[in-house]
């Protein structure tokens, strides 16, 4: 097989390559055939060269994005050179050719670029390349403010158990697709976690704070391309965006820059909430040290690149949370005090006679990463080229308090690749990679120390009368006010083996495409000796222990799993005429079910238990899993001012969520849970189990867009896009028919809709400005956003009932930037140097809130249900009260809810409130840089530059705390960075490096050549 699709096909990830077409025509607008079309990379000087067909259209594969000139010769015509064609991988660029007809050798010269109409298929998305990621100012020089600028793309919160950071088009945030240079980028792997997400694929492979460092260093960045609903098939392992980086190689000329950027908290805006305190600012300090150089080893033949970077964090932390009073400690057992006494001293007033105070936290802990690159390109013969690319990222971060998290995670990738072009209508591509990602956690007493704590142990043997030894891992949940956890929580690690092929063959109107991708994913947990989980409810229950739940697992998980995906897929674009194309291709998806060290358990539908059967897989083998795709544009005139597009497509998501879960469980899978209940001591055992007949989540998409060119630098774009998914995973709790038991399931019994009005406006750059604007329109709704979640499906409640819009679902967003460069200044040399080289960049976020949803308690069971259990709405009550107070100047009604009373037997019951009714609180923030270019020659120069960070320092709000428990229900207890992300894989990225913060400020000096 391998041999027939390196001998018949093309590139299956040719997203890494451009590609230009387009046609010769005469001054009567007929095709002129046998044209000599010549293409050169002005950077490297590599060459093509291709015929014109009949009709006069032409088309050249295979091309690395960057700065072309074209040249097209015809005998008997003028020649017509054309200097700085742009071209990227987004799509297929078309450039046209009108040639004159004289009768002695002429040429015309211009400048050109890319027209900003030409794509040839339905496709929605964006590409930024290394000039526009430099430009504007990003926050951390991340990834997420440019995911924003394409419509329907928002960052969402990101906590333990739900970690992708960002959502696209109703899909849920871990089924985005990362990859470098035409291979799978995700291999991420995070400390603890949960089913789905720990390691399995699902992730790309973030830093130890949760940035894309880990993936490629920015100063390694050639085009960062990201598709969201895509109609061609060599997209679509999975039913997210696909995020395609692409790096940077050496060129004819040494090229390099050196770049520092620092930030001090003296430039730093205080915190909203420590201001209302009355405390002073926290410090924070950032330094981000990188280099870059390359250059040909032997000109015309090998070239090479290297860069690398280091990041250095202080990362401040603030927010607000009940605490244990004074006066509470105090009347507690003394055998309980230690237990509430591992929780911070009150800094603030009590609150009313619930035993809680309020507690202003603000703490720093460090995060850093160091990360290396090195990258060959040969040129073997004039039609092969290989190249090489290895990375190498260890980072570090440390996070909690009181007791701190130690986790350190490495991510290394080996990628090669070769390039054929047989003949000058065809195209060989052959792509394998080896990576691996590995973390390890460690909770310590302190920021100093590296050693496991044993803090809660020897508190546990106490109150539970039986052996706690250190080597166990140990959380410690008070409802209302957070955990404490003291352990290790051992290794987790992925590794990633992956071969792509692809070839392309273009024969007269058509361009035909055919690949194969294989990967094999092998991942690995190594869990402590055992696990320990205690939960209080609130001040109460934590003075009678007897009605604490309490978690066992005797023996940790050491299990791995080897998980296999293979896709087969063939494409044709049709060049219909040049006014329409059509874009036809069908995936093929084979997800073997995975070997199993030992059998898991399964739902008999008959009895409603879960049991072993000897010799079942995780689900049915199928041969039948097809992805129909097809699209449409269509101009409507020769202009090509004004193009329809449209198309739809079967997706289906990836296998390894399911895969995984036979390591990721637990620590569900064979544990105990307790509740000590009036001294009886009735138990609970926990069984993780699978639906019978599982299958691969199936997602159908579609859209229809109308673009229109006003000039030839404005486009305006108007976008319906639309999908349906069914048989997504949802994982339910309920009581097992067998007695003192309780059953965990994986399922199919979730599904999802999307619908929404999508405008974009583009401008390139025109009388030194550069504008990008996006807004969407939209309403996703689904029964689980995520298949990390643990729902409640026992009595009275179900997946209907628990239909509701998403998570993630936000009616209004849009985000915009913008890019000016001040004109040239004619005057006395002394003014040109002072006034020259300014320009201006700007970034606008702004979206309506996310939806919440209202639950009695926070870890109902023990367990932390995402679904239960909801309050009764009361009658007449508003859902929100003015508060001029409050953060935000509003708080949830606490009169609008009132807890549901089950009944007698079962452990709780929905209310009549529905899934995230109340809407949380929206945001906008503007991030503004100015900076100033001192040329030194034409080709070398050094650029100061300031960005800043909620310029404005508007300070957006965290959605209320939605537990009715709580003695601040209602309220926002922290800035927007903070619910976003609190940095590590897991949890988000640093809260210093996202949205919503105090404004900050970085100074950035980079040298370049």
């Amino acid at each position: 097989m391998l041999v027939i699709c390196w001998v018949f096909t093309t590139p299956a990830w040719a997203q890494h390559y451009a590609e230009l077409f387009g046609q010769i025509l005469d001054p009567s607008q007929s095709g002129v055939s046998d044209a000599l079309i010549t293409v050169v990379d002005e950077d490297i000087g590599f060459r093509r060269q291709v015929l014109s067909v009949p009709g006069g259209m032409y088309a050249v594969g295979s091309l690395a994005p960057g700065s072309y000139k074209i040249t097209v010769h015809k005998e008997g015509f003028g020649t017509v050179i054309v200097f700085g064609v742009k071209l990227t991988s987004s799509a297929p660029t078309r450039q046209d050719f009108r040639l004159s007809v004289t009768s002695f050798e002429d040429s015309i010269t211009v400048i050109g670029i890319a027209p900003t109409l030409e794509r040839q298929d339905a496709s929605t998305g964006g590409i930024f390349d290394f000039d526009e990621v430099n430009r504007l100012p990003l926050n951390g020089r991340g990834a997420l403010t440019l995911l924003e600028l394409i419509p329907g793309t928002n960052v969402v919160p990101a906590t333990r158990g739900d970690a992708g950071q960002f959502s696209t088009n109703g899909m849920r945030a871990n089924t985005n697709y990362f990859s470098v240079d035409g291979v799978s980028a995700n291999v991420g792997v995070s400390a603890g976690g949960v089913p789905a997400q720990s390691t399995g694929g699902a992730l790309p492979a973030l830093s130890a704070f949760g940035s894309l460092d880990s993936l490629i260093p920015i100063e390694d960045t050639q085009e960062f391309r990201v598709q969201t609903s895509t109609t061609v098939a060599e997209f679509g392992r999975m039913p997210g965006a696909n995020i395609a980086i692409s790096s940077r190689g050496g060129s004819e000329q040494f090229h390099g820059a050196t770049s520092f950027r620092l930030r001090n908290y003296q430039l730093t805006a205080n915190d909203w909430f420590a201001n209302r305190a009355g405390v002073d600012r926290p410090p924070l300090d950032y330094d981000d040290f990188s280099q870059s150089v390359g250059g040909p080893i032997d000109r015309h033949h090998t070239f090479f690149f290297l860069s690398f970077e280091h990041i250095s964090l202080n990362e401040p932390y603030v927010w607000e949370q009940p605490v244990p009073s004074v006066a509470a400690r105090a009347n507690l057992l003394s055998t309980i005090q230690p237990l509430a006494n591992l929780f911070p001293l009150p800094n603030g007033p009590v609150l009313g006679a619930t035993g809680y105070a309020d507690w202003l936290g603000q703490i720093n802990r460090p995060a850093g990463l160091t990360a290396g690159s090195a990258r060959i390109d040969q040129a073997i013969t004039p039609r092969v080229t290989f190249f090489g690319r290895y990375s190498d990222s260890p980072s570090h971060n440390e996070f909690g308090t009181p007791e701190v998290d130690h986790l350190d995670l490495r991510s290394q990738s080996l990628t090669l690749g070769v390039n054929a072009r047989p003949t000058a209508r065809s195209v060989l591509d052959f792509r394998v990679n080896e990576s691996q990602s590995t973390a390890n956690s460690v909770w310590t007493d302190s920021t100093d120390s590296e050693t496991p704590s044993c803090a809660l142990q020897p508190l546990a043997s106490i109150e539970l009368k039986t052996p706690v030894p250190c080597d166990f891992l140990v959380r410690f949940t008070l409802n209302g006010v957070g955990q404490v956890v003291s352990g290790s929580e051992g290794e987790r690690r992925e590794r990633q083996f992956q071969i792509v092929q692809t070839a392309t063959l273009e024969r007269e109107h058509h361009t035909f495409k055919f690949g194969l991708d294989y990967r094999r994913m092998f991942a690995i947990r190594r869990d402590p000796v055992g696990s320990l989980g205690i939960t209080a409810d609130g001040i109460t229950g934590l003075a009678n222990f007897q009605t604490w739940w309490v978690s066992t697992l005797a023996v940790g998980n050491d299990d791995s799993v080897a998980i296999q995906e293979f896709s087969l897929w063939a494409q044709d674009t049709w060049q219909v005429s040049s006014h329409f194309t059509i874009s036809a291709g069908l995936r093929w998806e084979f997800s073997p079910p995975p070997p199993l060290n030992s059998p898991p358990y399964f739902l008999d539908i008959a009895t409603g238990a879960l049991m072993t059967v000897p010799g079942k897989s995780l689900w049915p083998v199928s041969y039948t899993d097809f992805a129909p795709r097809l699209g449409f544009a269509y101009r409507f005139d020769k202009s090509g001012h004004t193009v329809l597009r449209g198309g739809a497509g079967l997706y289906y998501d990836s296998s390894v969520s399911i895969a995984t879960d036979v390591i990721n469980s637990g620590p569900l899978n064979g544990a105990s849970l307790v509740n000590i209940g009036s001294g009886t001591g009735f138990a609970n055992n926990i069984t993780y189990g699978f639906a019978p007949n599982l299958q691969l989540p199936q997602v159908i998409q579609w859209n229809v867009s109308l673009e229109h060119g006003f000039g030839a630098h404005d486009v305006v774009s108007l976008s319906y896009v639309g999908s349906t998914a069914n048989h997504l995973l949802r994982r339910e709790m309920s009581d097992a028919p067998n007695v003192n038991s309780f059953a965990v399931l994986s399922s199919n019994r979730a599904g999802s809709d999307y619908d929404a009005l999508q405008l974009q406006y583009r401008r390139q750059v025109a009388k030194g400005l550069n504008a990008t604007a996006s807004y969407a329109w939209a309403h996703s709704l689904d029964d689980d956003s995520s298949d990390a979640f643990l729902l409640w499906s026992g009595e009275g409640a179900s997946a209907k009932g628990d239909h509701a819009s998403s998570d993630f679902d936000l009616r209004h967003s849009m985000t915009a930037a913008l890019s000016y460069e001040f004109p040239h200044v004619n005057a006395p040399k002394f003014f040109r140097r002072l006034l020259n080289g300014w320009g201006l960049d700007g970034v606008l976020h702004a979206r309506t809130g996310f939806p919440i949803t209202v639950l009695d308690t926070e870890d109902a069971t023990g367990l932390g249900l995402a679904n239960a259990f909801r309050p009764n709405w009361v009658y007449g009550q508003p859902l929100w009260i003015s508060d001029s107070s409050a953060p935000g100047g509003k708080a949830l009604n606490p009169n609008a809810f009132v807890a549901a009373t089950p009944p007698l037997g079962p452990i709780g019951v929905q209310g009549t409130l529905g899934r995230n009714v109340p809407t949380g609180f929206g945001m906008w923030q503007i991030d503004l840089a100015l900076k100033r270019e001192f040329r030194i020659t034409d080709r070398m120069g050094v650029q100061l530059r300031f960005d800043a960070f909620n310029a404005l320092n508007h300070p957006d709000f965290a959605d209320p705390v939605k537990f009715l428990d709580s003695p601040i229900f209602g309220l926002s207890p922290s800035l927007l960075n903070m619910e976003l992300g609190t940095g590590s894989p897991g949890s988000g990225l640093a809260p210093a490096l996202q949205t919503g913060g105090p404004r900050t400020v970085q100074l950035a000096l980079r040298f370049h050549f």
